[in-house]
């Protein structure tokens, strides 16, 4: 008995595997892709390490084909090894391809357990090669890179934090709140990435409208809540002097309300802000005078460029901030499915602003 038992011990050692094992050396992985193109029509990029003593160097196979896996087979042949995007870190989409339906270029993402769906997602200003092709040094691996790059902006509160393809995924079928999605430009100089600020979307299409990162800002404060950081700057006039002026946003709440009127409604966004001051040259910033004065420009400069967004994405018909979702869960008598964004875009909005002032810097 005691030598059965060795024997079966023996054998569960030696026939131990991995029936998933994947030897990397057959691999090429893809860390950063792109795609470009209409339905029938798209064309691809999957870029991969060339050397794995330096991951900044890369090797860039380009695809041709009718649909997101076609291209990616066809990018398959075109290599000795299998292309890989299990790690695949950002993907980026150019602006013209995100004017139709965007839901069967991520179809691909959802449908096998090894495809990554915590991937970055941004759009970009003309194709996404010359976003990869970057031809620069880098201080890491080219997805690594854009993927930082990315998050440094969700930290900084200008995109919303841990967007992701299985987030917009989710936000494409989302009744009453519509998809925002970074939204990179290129500095021609340098060749490297702009954060430009975020892509409005109405139902599952891209809208054509873009917000700039002060509006990005505030859009991200209203619809996700502040991140790690949030900062303002402007410049304070006060009878003949001009002088700069910037806050890093402490805490920040805020509170949407619809107030029904027979057929339409009113729509109120109160927002507090405790803020910091983290710039601002002019003396006796200590003074309660002089931080009325302060508060009372913020609120008013903060109030008008809050508006001015909402009314770019009433414009636009994109409800990003969710007001919809909100009248959809009070059964609000001015929700109706298939006729929302008609309603959305009369909707009149109330913005209230209060900034209290709570730490004035180091010196006073």
């Amino acid at each position: 008995m005691r030598q059965v038992t060795i024997v079966c011990m023996l054998s569960v050692v030696l026939l131990a595997g991995c029936w998933d094992e994947r030897l990397y050396k057959n691999f090429a992985v893809i860390s950063i892709a792109g795609i470009e193109g209409h339905m029938g029509d798209l064309k691809a990029y999957y870029a991969y390490p060339s050397s794995s003593n330096d991951p900044t160097k890369v090797t860039i196979v380009e695809s041709e084909g009718l649909t997101p896996r076609d291209v990616r087979n066809k990018a398959d042949l075109k290599t000795a090894l299998t292309l890989d995007l299990s790690e695949l870190s950002t993907y980026l989409m150019a602006e013209e391809s995100a004017y139709d339906d965007i839901y069967p270029f991520l179809d691909i993402f959802y449908r096998n357990a090894q495809n990554p769906i915590t991937t970055k997602f941004a759009i970009t200003k003309g194709s996404p090669k010359d976003f990869i092709d970057v031809k620069k040094s880098l201080p890491s691996g080219l997805g690594e890179y854009y993927q930082n790059f990315i998050d440094s902006a969700e930290r900084d509160s200008v995109f919303p934090k841990g967007l992701d393809i299985q987030q917009a995924g989710s936000m494409l079928f989302e009744e009453g709140q519509d998809l925002v999605l970074p939204y990179l430009d290129r500095d021609e100089k340098n060749k490297t990435p702009i954060a430009e600020g975020l892509a409005l979307f109405n139902g599952r299409k891209f809208t054509g409208t873009t917000l700039g990162k002060r509006d990005s800002l505030l859009l991200v404060l209203a619809a996700y809540g502040k991140a790690d950081s949030a900062r303002l700057s402007y410049i304070f006039k006060e009878e003949d002097k001009k002088t700069p002026l910037t806050v890093d946003i402490i805490r920040y709440k805020k509170k949407i309300k619809i107030q029904e009127q027979g057929k339409s409604a009113k729509v109120y966004l109160n927002s507090t802000f405790k803020v910091n001051i983290d710039e601002f040259p002019l003396d006796h910033i200590g003074e309660q005078k002089v931080k009325d004065k302060v508060e009372k420009f913020l609120e008013k400069k903060i109030k008008s460029e809050t508006l001015k967004m909402i009314k770019k994405c009433q414009d636009a018909s994109s409800d990003p901030l969710g007001v919809g979702k909100k009248a959809r869960a009070g059964r609000s008598k001015i929700w109706k499915e298939g006729h929302w964004k008609e309603i959305y875009k009369t909707l009149d909005f109330k913005v209230d602003v209060n900034v209290k002032i709570i730490r004035s810097g180091i010196l006073k």
